[in-house]
């Protein structure tokens, strides 16, 4: 496992990301603050600069372990799920050149919120077969790429379907993905998981991705969210992805990272680490 940052070009204060600026600025803060792997939060990867992104990382000494895409959620109204075909169609394309974004480094590609919120009138089974249509054809971008699509379960405020582990671990086998994952969050697992521990080891090699926070999106560490269990149960199913900090970057953004880096790093043994 490999303890990873956050980053983006913009983002509100309160918004659970915890560098915001350049990706210079970005990547030279995360290096200095001891990280070695960042999530880089992107709008629109295709009106970014990819290749300029990639030699920041690398000057850097910085892997891209994945995109958070939920930002065109908001922007734009795109969603994996909307009623309207086109709808759904620009946002594959959209997805595809975060793909893109990730291809050199095989990171996983998010579908948090472009997942979308089920329609007035909309039945969740419609809904879900949207679903399952719309990450079909992105299943399909992800093995052209050789990235992993994260498909995040989130707690029954933020999202219609799909609120628990288990719930996720069905969606997936039912549908056969080959490239789909699904993407943990300790806040949305805090809320939803009577045992978090077991779930996670009932996902076992389903689970592709991870993003901590303390109970109260502050850093881990700040409340009472018990990451001994989750990291164990991470350890114990021979989890060796990225652990990446979806905080606030609250009391500010340098103290909210060293301490999360430290925290983490004093809970987990040599052998949960990876560089």
């Amino acid at each position: 496992m490999i303890i990873a940052t956050t980053g983006a070009l913009a983002a509100d204060p309160g918004d659970p990301i915890v560098y915001r600026g350049s990706y210079q600025d970005i990547c030279a803060q995360a290096e200095e603050d001891g990280y070695r792997a960042i999530e880089m939060h992107i709008e629109d990867s295709a009106q970014i600069d990819r290749r300029a992104l990639w030699q920041t990382l690398a000057d850097h000494n910085l892997r891209l372990t994945s995109i958070g895409t939920g930002a065109v959620f908001f922007s734009r109204g795109y969603s994996l799920t909307n009623p309207d075909a086109a709808i759904r169609k620009a946002c594959i394309a959209h997805m595809e050149a975060h793909m893109q974004t990730a291809q050199p480094y095989g990171a996983v590609v998010i579908v948090g919120c472009v997942q979308g919120r089920l329609a007035s009138g909309q039945a969740p089974e419609t809904f879900l077969q949207r679903m399952a249509d719309s990450l079909f054809h992105l299943d399909v971008l992800a093995e052209k790429y050789g990235v992993t699509i994260g498909l995040e379960i989130m707690n029954r405020f933020e999202s219609d379907v799909l609120n628990t582990i288990d719930e996720g671990i069905a969606f997936l086998k039912a549908n056969g993905f080959a490239h789909t994952k699904l993407h943990l969050d300790t806040v949305h697992m805090n809320i939803e998981e009577t045992r978090i521990g077991d779930a996670i080891r009932r996902g076992g090699a389903l689970i592709g991705h991870v993003h901590l926070a303390d109970n109260d999106r502050w850093y881990p560490g700040h409340a009472h969210y018990d990451f001994s269990e989750t990291l164990r149960a991470l350890y114990d199913i021979h989890y060796t992805g990225a652990l990446a900090l979806e905080i606030k970057p609250y009391p500010d953004v340098r103290t909210a990272s060293r301490l999360s880096l430290s925290y983490l790093q004093g809970l987990m043994t040599p052998a949960m680490l990876q560089v």
